[in-house]
Parts: structure tokens; sequence; C-alpha cells
């Protein structure tokens, strides 16, 4: 049997494996290199390459430190530049490779004879054979990271790129150097330093993570935010699109961008008609005027235009819930979109101390839409960390989370890839990037699921279960539904306050996990009147299992769950205004 018999084997060995993990989930080893911004996964690859400092000529380049990494499907880079820029414009950042390695076919440049070249500012590529033309990010497979300026960078491209017909990776290596300008700038290698060449290594397999896109417990709480691309929600040709789309996701809120047209009332309709209510349900809708709407399973209590932005509350009936809605401008418009990013963080603070919204301590609080986050880097931080760029507009500083710390950022992976984009236009010269974000309170709420739909790179096999087309996604918009599913943390009066209690103890329940039942025990080193409560994963009380005054000792209290659904659960014990809270996990 030949090499290439052998490969096609394993790889559709692969697909069937990986479609059994993801009916059935198992844990499998991590990818290796993920596209989304944290470089923490380049930490255990060592440095191909590093370059020298100071011989850029003069050009703010200096290349610094460069790393590769590749599996059976994919390349991946990692690219200090030495100054902070925006990789997608405003740069001469070539990458050349010598696909044959041969110094005499191709274009000839400082030593190598190169076939393949891509401009990262110019945003375009050209394969040096008689009979093709241009190509763009979406004819490699490129992928970039982050979209905002930035002085490190990661990039992928796909292994079985093809130009006009030809396969570009056809050997074992390559030989390739990266130049930031044709003459003068910096050149990586150093010039005269000789030829890079990459060897890939075989062994390395692509292992996608499985992410379901069912909620992996139903109590939690589905945030979608989607931008629907100038109401096309609402035009026939793509209803179907999104039914599919909406039904798949199945969320309990729905932030929505670009509804120019149609009133939060006519998005709440259209929902309902794709996802029904069952008996005790409706959908409510919050709509301020501008693009910025929202659809929710609970009801809108609050609601304020902040520019061109949105914030709603909500009600879940235990707590409240604050969501920002927001669509800043896009592309060159920096200050406009700093001004508005600025002006709805300074609403969450004053909400937060008591002004505005007014919410009470420990309110979930989610910031989702199309940020439009192509610029200057502040402008993420502004958002995150809570950094006012205007103070003297929009006051000063904070820090957003209610435990001193900055928002979450949820980065909601695509699920059968190594990426976090949220935008993908084909037609387009700018590369799929992420574009849309969702941040949050990760005091209050725990992260348990993330996804940003990309149904053309779905197996088949998981359309059809997911009722999807290929192209669902593509037809509807050129932005992608991003999904959180969140639990809520039960706040604990002890953690809250600083305080240590003196007078009681609160012990793991045995067994956990447990099916169906559990004890639970507490001790008391006085008489006190006490209360024991279950909460479910979202914060809702479930039951008060013990309520009432008991005496000093070791207390034990069977729990009996028979009537509950698998998943996480707490169990709080209150005495005199303290509480302690701990975790327990039922499986059936």
């Amino acid at each position: 049997m030949g090499d290439f018999e052998l490969r096609i084997i394993k790889q559709k060995l692969k697909v069937v494996f990986c479609f059994i993990l993801f009916l059935f989930p198992v844990s499998i080893s991590a990818q290796t290199i993920l596209i989304d911004e944290d470089f923490s996964d380049w930490e255990s690859i060592s440095s191909f390459y590093d370059d020298a400092s100071g011989d850029n000529s003069g050009y703010p380049i200096d290349f610094k430190t460069l790393k590769i990494y590749n599996d059976d499907q994919y390349i991946y880079f990692y690219l200090e530049v030495g100054a902070e820029i925006n990789l997608q414009e405003g740069n001469n950042i070539s990458l050349l490779i010598d696909l044959d390695r041969n110094s005499e076919t191709g274009e000839f440049f400082s030593g190598i004879g190169y076939e393949f070249i891509f401009n990262f500012g110019q945003r375009n590529g050209r394969f040096y054979d008689p009979e093709s033309s241009g190509f763009n990010s979406y004819d490699i497979g490129l992928v970039t990271a982050p979209t905002v300026t930035s002085s490190v960078f990661e990039i992928k491209i796909d292994r079985d790129a093809e130009i006009d017909g030809t396969s570009l990776f056809t050997s074992g290596s390559f030989d390739f150097m990266i130049r930031s300008s044709e003459s003068n700038g910096d050149l990586l290698p150093d010039n005269g330093s000789g030829t890079l060449t990459y060897a890939f290594n075989e062994e390395n397999i692509y292992e996608a993570e499985n992410y379901s896109l069912k909620k992996r417990n139903p109590n939690n709480l589905r945030v979608l935010s989607y931008n629907v691309e100038r109401d096309n929600l609402f035009n026939p040709s793509a209803k179907e699109n999104f039914r599919r789309i909406f039904q798949a996701i199945d969320a309990d809120i729905i932030g929505l961008e670009e509804v120019y047209e149609n009133s939060g009332e006519q998005a709440a309709s259209l929902i309902e008609e794709f996802l029904p209510s069952e008996t005790g349900e409706q959908w409510y809708s919050g709509d301020v005027g501008n693009d910025n709407l929202i659809v929710s399973r609970y009801p809108v209590i609050k609601q304020k235009s902040l520019s061109g932005n949105a914030a709603y509350l909500l009600d879940l009936g235990d707590r409240k819930l604050l969501a920002v809605v927001a669509h800043p401008p896009c592309c060159q418009n920096d200050e406009g979109r700093q001004r508005e990013i600025d002006e709805f963080m300074a609403f969450v603070r004053d909400s937060k101390s008591g002004s505005e919204f007014d919410i009470e301590e420990n309110t979930p609080i989610v910031i989702m839409g199309d940020m439009n986050l192509v610029g200057l880097a502040d402008q993420q931080a502004t958002l995150i960390t809570g950094d006012i760029t205007d103070e003297g507009s929009y006051g000063a500083d904070f820090v957003p989370d209610w435990d001193n710390t900055n928002l979450e950022d949820l980065k909601p992976v695509n699920p059968g890839l190594p990426t976090t984009f949220t935008w993908y236009s084909a037609g387009s010269s700018f590369s799929a990037g992420r574009l849309d974000y969702m941040v949050y309170t990760g005091s209050v709420m725990e992260a348990e699921n993330a996804f940003s739909l990309h149904t053309p790179e779905m197996h088949p096999d998981s359309l059809i279960m997911y009722g999807l087309q290929k192209e669902d996604v593509i037809l509807a918009s050129d932005h992608l539904p991003i999904v959180g599913d969140f639990s809520f943390k039960i706040p604990t009066g002890n953690e809250e306050t600083g305080k240590i209690p003196s007078d009681f103890q609160l012990f793991q329940n045995y067994p956990n996990p447990f099916n169906p039942a559990t004890t639970i025990r507490f001790q008391l080193h006085k008489a006190a009147f006490i209360k024991l409560e279950i909460f479910d994963a979202l914060g809702r009380k479930v039951e008060t299992l013990l309520e009432g005054k008991k005496g000093s000792g070791i207390q034990a209290v069977k729990l009996d769950a028979r009537s509950y659904s698998s998943g996480i659960y707490y169990y709080m014990l209150t005495i005199d205004g303290i509480s302690i809270t701990k975790k327990m996990i039922l499986i059936k």
C-alpha cells in the first residue's frame, strides 16, 4: 500500500472517529494552536528563528521571534513585528515561499525563487505561474489574529490550499522569508543569513475540540449575538437559512445588530415563528430606536439608547441581567468607535454605582455585538478593562467586574476549526476575523460552552444532526452567530464581606457526584436559626431543604433528587445573614 492510499485511509478513519466523538463526547487532546489572540499555546513551541534587533533601516517593522507549527491540515505562524501595527492594512509585510526549494524557478529575491507571495497590508497574493492570477486570503484559508493593532500576530494557512487548481504544499518542506518592504526594510532572515527551510512534521494530527451545539446543561442561559446584515433576517429569500440557524441554536436571549427597518416587536414575532413558545412562555423584545434590538424569553424592564448602541435590563426571575447590545462604527472610524465604547462602558460603571439602571451588586452583565474592532487596540482594552479614553466627557476609568477584575472575553471557537473568527466574506479582500464580541462579568457568570457557528466547515453528518445546510450562515449574513452558555455562580455572604464564619461549618456533600440521593452535613457551634437551600446552575432556587432553629453539633440532611435533572447544583447554608455555598453534581 502506498503512502497516498495509507493517508486517505487515515483521513477517513479520522472523520469517522471525530464524528463518533461528536455524538458521544469523551475527553480528547486539545488542538495545539488556536488562532484566538491568546499566545500561551505557543509557549511550548521553540523559536524557529530570532531576528536581530535594530536591523530595520529606520523602518517601523523590526522582526523579532518567529515560531512555526503544523499539523496534517494547517500551517501556523507566530510573528513578533517589533511595532504596534494593523496586520491587514498600512504595512508592507509579505510572506514569500519557495515551494519547490529551487532558486532558479519563480521570482528571485535575496537567495530564493519564490512562487508564492502574500502581502498582508495590501491583502492580496500572487502565485507565480504563467496561467495564474492573484488570490486573496480565502483562497488559501488564511486567518490572522488579532484584527486590532498589535506587535504580535498568529497566522493560519491551509495545507491543502490550491491556486487555480494547483496545489501549493506538495512536498515535505519549503523555503521562505518574510520582508517588511521590497527594499531596505527588515528581512527575516537577515539579508545574507541564508534561507529558512521548514520541514513538515507529519506526526501532528489536527483534532478539533468537540463542540456540541446543544447546551451541555439544560439549565444554562444561552445568549446569542448576531449581526443580521442590514435586515436580511426579514428577507424572504434568507428566511429558511435563518430559521435553521435559530432552531439549531435555540437561544434564551438574542441580541440583534443591523436591524434598521424592522422593530423589536417584528423581530420577536419572527423568532416566535422560528421557535414557538410553549405554555407559559413568550418572546419579549426591546427596541431603543437604533439598529440594536433584543429578543428574550425574559421581560425587558428597562432600556436606554446609548448613541448607536443599546442597554437593556432583563428580569430573570430571581435576579436581573444587564445586557448591552452594541454596534460601534466600522472601519477607519477609530475616533467614533472609541467614543461609543467609552459611552456604553461609562453607562455600565454608572449603573453599578447607583445611577442609570442602578443595578444590585453581583447583577450579571453581558456586553455583546458587532464591535467592529479592526483598528486601534485601545478600543478593545476599553471594552474589557474599563479604561475610558475620553475621561473629560465620560468620566473616570473603572474596573468593570464586581470583584475588581476585567470582564471575561468569551472568544467563541468555530466548531471544526482552530479559529475564532466571527466575520467571513469570501468576496472581500479582508480575511475572516473576530469582529463580534461577548464579554461578561466572570465573577458571577461561568461560561459553560461557546461557539461561533460556521456551517461551511461542519461535517455533513453534523449538519444533518442539527438540521442545518452547508451555506446557511454564508447566505444569512457576513457575520456569524456567536453563542455563549452561562451558569450563575451563587454569591456567598462570607466571600462578599470577607467574614469567616466561626459559629458554623458547611461540609461537602457525599457522595458527589451522586444519583439520586446525597447527604449534606453542617456543624453548628451554638443553637441558631438556619436555612438550607438548593439552587440550579442558573441560580434559581429549586427548594428549601431545611429551615428552622437547630441545636449545636453536626447535622445531616438527606437530599432526594429523583425529580431533578442531571447537572450542577448548589446548596447554600445561611445563618444570621452569613451564607456559605458549595457545588454538587447530579449524574443520572
